[in-house]
C-alpha cells in the first residue's frame, strides 16, 4: 500500500505480471511500464496532473493569444491617435513576436507554475518540469513562482491558416511527478490553439483612412467556398441600386446604413490580420488563404484622390486604384439607377475585382 492509500493485493499483483511478459513479447513495454508507474504512486490522481497541467496551457494560450492580439490592434490605433502623423505600424515581420513577447508567452510562464504548485498542493506530488528545448528540469517553487522561465520565445510559434484567427502552437514540456521515492516521466503533445480575432479592430483602416472610418473584423457570412462558379454571390435579389448580397455585406453586422461597417471576406489577393498590423505589406510568407479584404464605404479619402473614382476594395483605395460603377435597369420603366454604398455613395471596382467577383456593369430587373 502506498501513502495514499492505493493498496496491491497478491491477485493484483499477479494480474499485472502477465500483461508486463506480453508486453516485452510485442515490444511494448514501455507504455506497460508507465501505466503501473502511474498505478503505484497513485494512479487517477498522478494522470490527472498531465491532464490539468495540458489544460492549463490551451486556456492560457487562447486567453492570452486574443488579448496580445487586441492589445497590438490597440496599439497601433492609440499611437496614431497621439501623433496623427507617422503611421504606427509595427515593423514588417514583428507583430507576431509583439503577441508572444508581450502577453502568451509571460502568461504561460507565470499561469503553468501557478497551476503545478496548486497540483502540488491537491494532489501531495512533487511536480518538475523539463522543456523540449531545454535539458534541465525545473523544480516548481512552494510559492508558486519558478526560479527559471519554462518555456523561452522558441518555443512559440504564430501560424495563421485563415483570415479569421491564427493557430498558437506550443512546444511539448517533459512532466515529472514525484510521490517518496516513486515517480512517473511524460511529455504533453505538442499543442496546438486556435485564437479568433472576429470583433477585433482592424488598425489599417483606421489608420489609412485618417481617423475618418472604424472597421471591425467579422466574417461576410454568406461566402460559399464549396461553389467554385461563384463563392461570394454578391448579385443577388437585384433591386434599384442595388445587388444583394453585395449591400448586405457592405451593411455589415446588424448594422443600418448610417452605421455601416462592411464584412470581411476571404480574399487571397487581400491582406492578413498581420498584414494590417504592418501597415498592409504582405508578407509572402503566408499562405493565400489567410488573408481577407473589405470594402471602404463614403469615399473618405475623396479630396486626396482628387476626385478620381477609386476601386472600394480597401487595398485598392489606399493604393488610389481607379474603379467603374456598376448600374441597374427596371426593364418595365427603363429606369437605370448607379449602384452605390449604404451611405449613398459611389460604388466603384477594379477591372480585376469584377472579373474577380463575376460582377457585371449593368444588371436588369422586373419593375
Amino acid at each position: 500500500m502506498d501513502d495514499k492509500g492505493y493498496a496491491f493485493t497478491p491477485l493484483t499483483l499477479l494480474l499485472i505480471v502477465p500483461v508486463i511478459i506480453l508486453a516485452v513479447s510485442f515490444g511494448n513495454i514501455i507504455n506497460e511500464v508507465n501505466n503501473l508507474a502511474a498505478l503505484a504512486i497513485g494512479g487517477d490522481v498522478t494522470s490527472s496532473v498531465g491532464t490539468n497541467i495540458v489544460r492549463a496551457i490551451q486556456d492560457d494560450v487562447a486567453d492570452s493569444g486574443r488579448n496580445g492580439a487586441y492589445n497590438a490592434t490597440r496599439k497601433v490605433i492609440d499611437d496614431y491617435n497621439l501623433t496623427h502623423t507617422d503611421p504606427p505600424y509595427f515593423p514588417p515581420g514583428t507583430s507576431k513576436k509583439y503577441i508572444i513577447d508581450n502577453k502568451i508567452l509571460p502568461a504561460l510562464n507565470s499561469n503553468l507554475t501557478s497551476t503545478c504548485r496548486q497540483l502540488e498542493i491537491q494532489t501531495g506530488r512533487n511536480i518538475t518540469l523539463r522543456p523540449s528545448t531545454s535539458n534541465k528540469d525545473i523544480p516548481i517553487d512552494p510559492n508558486g513562482n519558478s526560479p527559471e522561465t519554462i518555456f523561452q520565445e522558441s518555443d512559440i510559434q504564430i501560424v495563421q491558416s485563415d483570415p479569421f484567427g491564427f493557430n498558437v502552437t506550443v512546444s511539448s514540456v517533459n512532466i515529472q511527478v514525484t510521490q517518496n521515492n516513486q515517480s512517473l516521466s511524460f511529455s504533453t503533445p505538442q499543442q496546438n490553439i486556435y485564437v479568433s480575432i472576429i470583433g477585433l479592430e482592424d488598425p489599417y483602416i483606421w489608420v489609412e483612412t485618417k481617423a475618418r472610418i472604424s472597421s471591425v473584423i467579422y466574417e461576410y457570412p454568406y461566402y460559399d467556398p464549396n461553389n467554385v462558379n461563384d463563392p461570394y454571390d454578391f448579385a443577388l435579389n437585384i433591386s434599384p441600386g442595388k445587388l444583394n448580397y453585395l449591400n448586405e455585406c457592405l451593411k455589415g453586422k446588424n448594422l443600418t446604413e448610417s452605421e455601416a461597417r462592411p464584412y470581411y471576406f476571404p480574399d487571397p489577393n487581400g491582406l492578413s490580420f498581420f498584414d494590417r498590423l504592418e501597415g498592409g505589406k504582405v508578407d509572402t510568407s503566408e499562405p493565400n488563404a489567410s488573408r481577407m479584404s473589405t470594402f471602404i464605404i463614403d469615399d473618405p479619402l475623396k479630396e486626396e484622390h482628387g476626385n478620381v473614382a477609386t476601386s472600394c476594395i480597401d487595398h485598392e483605395y489606399f493604393s488610389g486604384i481607379g474603379g467603374t460603377y456598376i448600374t441597374t435597369t427596371n426593364t418595365v420603366t427603363g429606369d437605370v439607377s448607379q449602384v452605390t454604398d449604404p451611405r449613398g455613395a459611389p460604388f466603384y471596382l477594379s477591372p480585376a475585382y469584377m472579373n474577380f467577383f463575376k460582377l457585371l456593369d449593368n444588371y436588369n430587373y422586373a419593375g
